[in-house]
């Protein structure tokens, strides 16, 4: 049984480490240590979102709190309603890339801000502590239906060139996976102008994997092809992620779809920029381009969102999983928003996206993630540190070894049991060769070699 506790979400898999029961103490717990009164409630796709929403909303009206319940929502969508309606928080029930039998409890406070890392080990330790048991109950609460994706298009429309984006009548192809995306995003490029595709589109039929890697993608990249398309776009199960295909049929390495949107905002909005330290090189070029700075967060949305919400920066996120936080817009890594900043990046450019991704400058990727038992993350690392101690190394976030032309990042899972490797070089080969090494020397701690 595999339970994670991060602020990514309280991940398990649905009906094993992830109950009922425990989705109920949680939910009572966080009305409790965070006072919440009115609270919106949405959901993926999932066949264990249903049961887990009823789950959650039947302890918050048991709490006494007034239930906004939106259904099958993207995350950012929720996000943005939980700030704009100023309702205490909510909770979202996904799993966002995992495998379809995981699901997860997203738990946001006033502002539409994710938990912590701290808020996180509060609420563990509330649960398991027994405190859940001490709610008092004067009135039950109740619960009301509740679509917030109207309100959230027209005011994303107030904020994108409507008229250029018209005019373009831009032809694109869209894959949500059967996940949560899959009216939202048809719905806003359809009011900008576009000519919309989709495949993979019936809601909870995930006929591909869940996580919009390059390999999962390949109908994508077929259908962009067929249909002469401008640009595809896919996302995970929340939309939460966007990967970006070329007019030419490329699927884009993640940190691709954040780079043009940022190149793109900065443009026309002063400011820095703000991305995990997983994120590639080339934003490091971008804020050089720009005259910015650009400042590196440790990795997760809730960490990267309040990097930029201290350094007042108009955009940011983390290149390494194709999350755009469009924070003028939204402060949550919102692939539906990001999805229209690029089509309007191609109209007011006139050009076509292969043309802008070749005006970038080229980095590789090359990534693994090696089972491991969370036991085992601090002696691992601290094993590593002391291994590359004289290198040039940044701490932000697990360990980022900087060498010429190329780094590699090797940091424990937020969301798997596993230790993530993460590197990034000029050519493929140099990249592979760096995975390789330092594969084989996570893998001998690990063992305790």
């Amino acid at each position: 049984m595999t339970l994670m506790f991060t602020a990514s979400g309280i991940r398990g898999i649905y009906g094993d480490s992830l109950t009922v029961d425990l989705v109920c103490r949680l939910t009572k717990v966080f009305v409790r240590e965070w006072n919440v009164r009115s609270v919106i409630v949405g959901r993926d796709t999932r066949p264990s979102g249903e049961p887990l929403e009823h789950a959650v909303v039947s302890s918050l009206i048991e709490s006494s709190c007034k239930v906004y319940m939106a259904g099958v929502q993207p995350t950012p969508i929720i996000l943005w309603a939980c700030r704009k309606m100023r309702v205490d928080g909510a909770i979202i029930i996904t799993a966002s890339h995992n495998p379809p039998e995981w699901n997860a409890l997203k738990f946001a406070s006033i502002g539409g801000l994710l938990l912590d890392d701290s808020d996180i080990n509060k609420l563990r330790s509330a649960v398991y502590g027994g405190a859940c048991e001490k709610n008092s109950v004067s009135r039950l609460g109740r619960s009301l239906a509740f679509d917030p994706l109207n309100q959230y298009i027209d005011a994303a429309l107030r904020h994108l060139n409507v008229k250029a984006i018209s005019k373009c009548n831009l032809k694109v192809v869209i894959d949500p996976g059967g996940g949560a995306g899959f009216k939202a995003t048809p719905m806003l490029l359809r009011r900008l102008g576009c000519r919309v595709i989709t495949i993979n589109s019936a809601p909870g039929i995930f006929s591909r994997r869940i996580e919009p890697t390059p390999d999962a993608l390949k109908e994508l990249s077929m259908a962009v092809k067929a249909y002469n398309a401008d640009v595809g776009f896919a996302h995970d199960a929340d939309a939460d992620r966007l990967v970006c295909v070329t007019d030419e049929g490329e699927v884009l390495a993640e940190d691709y779809g954040l780079a043009i949107a940022s190149l793109h905002v900065l443009s026309s909005r002063k400011g820095p920029l703000v991305v995990n330290v997983a994120s590639s090189m080339i934003f490091k070029w971008i804020a050089e381009q720009m005259g910015v700075k650009v400042y590196w967060s440790p990795v997760g949305e809730a960490k990267v969102v309040r990097a930029i919400i201290e350094h007042k920066a108009p955009i940011g996120g983390e290149g390494s999983s194709g999350g755009i936080i469009p924070a003028f817009f939204n402060l949550a890594r919102d692939g539906v928003f990001g999805a229209a900043l690029i089509v309007e990046a191609l109209a007011l450019r006139e050009c076509k996206m292969s043309d802008i991704v070749k005006s970038l400058p080229k980095y590789y990727q090359a990534r693994d993630a090696i089972p491991c038992s969370p036991s085992r993350y601090e002696t691992v690392m601290t094993r590593l540190i002391n291994e590359v101690k004289d290198m040039d190394v940044d701490l932000t976030d697990g360990v980022k070894i900087w060498l010429k032309d190329r780094w590699v990042l090797i940091r424990p899972s937020q969301t798997e049991p596993k230790i993530r490797i993460l590197c990034e070089a000029t050519s493929k080969d140099k990249a592979h060769d760096l995975l390789e090494e330092y594969k084989r020397l996570i893998e001998g701690f690990i063992e305790g070699k």
